[in-house]
């Protein structure tokens, strides 16, 4: 980089302190005093700058990608003010894609758990993997729009699409209706879920499992969620959730 001198300060880089290099230009057209850096320190730093601003630009992009229903910087974590939050911890520090490692948080309502699901998601977003959340319901409504015309993609595009995530966040399981379709559109989706390895985190409350455990042909469904996942139980009552 080579500056013309206008101030005294300019004579030195500012981020590793050497000198610049004097250089004059004396002619019919000019005569001037520049100072060239003997560094690439400034350049380094625009580099920097771009770099952290696309990868800032590439985390909003996931974070809207990931649809989660409220905003948490993920504190939770950090100050360990809720339930379970040593696992949700250990979960982040050790995730790897591709490997059915998941967790099924269980518990009453308002107790956190999906608070601490989505500050999973985000600490696992920061780190570069793709996320998504969606209820468990909702999801159900996403492949059998596939039927219609409104939906591009046929069932198996749109099961693949889910599939693609290093984490599917689903929350709220059990609550959905289940009917001869929807019971074998889940099992189709659940069996390739398992199939690509997908990491899940689920949430549900505890009557809601015992609901699904008595819906007859379940149960090879739910054992598949099962392995998937490392059951957590939420014990504490109720309390607000902070959103951070």
């Amino acid at each position: 980089m080579i500056r013309e001198e206008k101030k005294s300060e300019l004579r030195k880089c500012a981020i590793c302190g050497k000198p610049y290099i004097e250089k004059k230009v004396e002619n019919k057209f000019l005569n001037r005093t520049f100072f060239i850096a003997p560094c690439d320190c400034e350049e380094k730093l625009e580099q920097e700058k771009k770099a952290y601003s696309e990868s800032f630009k590439r985390y909003k992009k996931s974070l809207k990608d990931a649809n989660f229903p409220f905003d948490t910087n993920g504190k939770r974590l950090k100050t360990r003010t809720c339930e379970n939050v040593e696992i949700a911890r250990q979960y982040v520090e050790s995730f790897k894609p591709r490997t059915r490692q998941g967790l099924y948080f269980v518990g009453s309502v308002g107790n956190a758990k999906t608070t601490l699901a989505v500050c999973i998601g985000k600490e696992l977003i920061k780190k570069g993997y793709r996320v998504k959340f969606v209820v468990f319901s909702q999801a159900i409504r996403i492949l059998q729009s596939t039927y219609g015309t409104k939906n591009p993609l046929d069932f198996m595009e749109q099961v693949k699409d889910f599939g693609k995530y290093d984490l599917l966040i689903f929350d709220d399981f059990g609550r959905e209706a289940y009917k001869d379709r929807t019971l074998t559109d889940v099992a189709d989706f659940v069996n390739y879920l398992y199939s690509n390895k997908n990491n899940v985190i689920i949430t549900s409350n505890p009557e809601m499992v015992e609901k699904i455990k008595q819906i007859p042909d379940f149960d090879a469904m739910f054992d598949r969620f099962f392995q998937m996942t490392k059951r957590v139980d939420f014990k504490k009552s109720s309390y607000r959730r902070i959103a951070e």
